[in-house]
């Protein structure tokens, strides 16, 4: 394919053709996506800074969360979906989101802080998730 023509057609320079090939560069997709990610609002390293830790039991995950002193424990919010928990409040209205190993009862969930740490613990979705046939009427 030339891109040639379509760069003229277009009137522009395509930032995934090589200049000197002609052809186009293995990694520009990522390029891409990194340089939109750096200027998308609530992304930041702030979600980096937060080092956690996910332990199981039988019926409950725990969430151990290590919290910087640069961030005010009394702003934090957290909330939790069956299969995430979200930590908003951070600074520069960042939020931390967390995929948990398995679907949990959001409403069955406590939260602590003590001494720098945020601990959440939720109990597991022991509920039938098999699938099972069902009958179907024809009419």
């Amino acid at each position: 394919m030339d891109w040639k023509k379509f760069e003229q057609f277009f009137g522009t320079n395509f930032p995934f053709v090589d200049k000197n090939s002609g052809k186009l560069t293995d990694n520009w997709v990522e390029n891409y996506v990194q340089r939109i990610l750096k200027n998308v609002p609530g992304v930041s390293n702030t979600n980096q800074a937060l080092s956690h830790e996910i332990f199981q039991t039988h019926h409950f995950v725990f969430i151990k969360i290590k919290v910087p002193d640069s961030i005010r424990e009394r702003d934090m919010q957290v909330s939790v979906s069956s299969n995430q928990l979200k930590i908003e409040g951070l600074p520069e209205n960042q939020s931390f989101v967390v995929q948990l190993p398995v679907l949990v009862k959001a409403r069955e969930c406590r939260a602590s802080y003590k001494d720098g740490v945020l601990q959440i613990k939720v109990r597991k979705n022991d509920d039938d998730l098999d699938f099972y046939n069902v009958g179907i009427r024809y009419e």
